[in-house]
């Protein structure tokens, strides 16, 4: 008896569930409203016409969600389907279709990113006496069950394995080549290099040098991984052992570009050694602890500090 009440007590596990997001690049105002269709298991349920808050098409299409709940097969097929309408008024004006396909999974809760892109918009066609004047590059018109991604028809099914986890920031939380999915702890690695990326050795030598509009400058680069590729921002500051002496922060908001080993890089960084207008003079020949800071979108952060040697001479005086 003692057995039937503990599991009489015991809570029922989170149902399947899907979350459905719909994001899009800026339009340009060439959409006015999302046609959004769902199934589950063959059968409708979402049905819904999305419009802009105001009489502004500034921002349109804006994310939108919808969590998808199993009512009977926990593995049961999730299907979406998209239309983008054009301007108002336009009979046939641009459009773009996007379908999204996936599986619901037993007491798990993931995310089915759909992502319109301007490059899968299709324009009609221009009127004939149009001239030579050529119209927008439109995209694919691909034959369902392939749906346009990166401007090329191919598969929108994805299978349960590639699901994010959702999270209410989804939005903002997209994977990219610099931050996967399920990505694991930021890294910062500092090193150096103009037209590269080079690992900094622990009192490793730097040369300084003169830059083209009077600013004398070390060349940083950084490697990274799981931050965002792009809006992420680079912070490089130091400070001189012993002295305290302090060179104000320089911050660069560069795209990354894929490195080797799901690393990250950026390079070709100068930091003015007179930033601020403080004496570099004071730095050739010393010792400098330069820390590099990556801060994303999302706010996530990683930081390295490596003390290097400062050359005691120019490269070019």
């Amino acid at each position: 008896m003692a057995l039937v009440g503990v599991f009489a007590c015991r809570k029922p596990g989170p149902k399947a569930a899907v979350v459905v997001g719909v994001q899009s690049e800026p339009m340009g105002g060439i959409v006015s409203s999302l046609h959004i269709v769902i199934h589950v298991g063959g059968v409708t349920t979402v049905d819904e016409v999305v419009k802009p808050p105001s009489s502004s098409l500034v921002g349109f299409p804006a994310p939108w969600e919808r969590r998808i709940e199993a009512t009977g097969d926990d593995n049961a097929e999730v299907a979406v389907d998209v239309e983008a309408i054009g301007p108002r008024g336009a009979t046939n004006g641009p459009h773009l279709k996007r379908h999204a396909s996936t599986h619901l999974q037993p007491a798990r809760q993931s995310l089915l990113r759909v992502g319109l892109e301007s490059r899968c918009v299709v324009y009609p066609q221009q009127p004939k006496g149009h001239g030579s004047i050529p119209g927008p590059l439109s995209g694919p018109t691909c034959a369902a069950p392939a749906t346009c991604i990166r401007g090329l028809c191919q598969s929108g099914n994805v299978p349960v394995t590639k699901l994010e986890p959702y999270s209410a920031d989804w939005p903002n939380n997209a994977p990219d080549l610099c931050r996967p999915r399920n990505a694991g702890p930021p890294t910062v690695q500092l090193g150096t290099g103009q037209t590269g990326y080079t690992p900094l050795a622990v009192d490793q030598t730097l040369q300084a040098e003169a830059g083209p509009q009077g600013g004398h400058h070390i060349w940083i680069a950084v490697r990274m991984k799981n931050l965002k590729q792009a809006g992420s921002t680079t912070r490089i500051s130091a400070v001189q052992p012993g002295t305290g002496t302090v060179i104000p922060p320089s911050t660069f908001a560069f795209t990354f570009e894929r490195d080797e080993g799901s690393y990250c890089k950026l390079y070709g960084l100068r930091y003015q050694l007179d930033n601020g207008g403080i004496d570099y003079t004071q730095f050739l020949g010393k010792p400098l602890d330069v820390t590099t800071t990556v801060v994303d979108a999302i706010q996530g952060t990683a930081s390295s500090t490596v003390r290097i040697q400062v050359a005691p001479t120019l490269k070019n005086p």
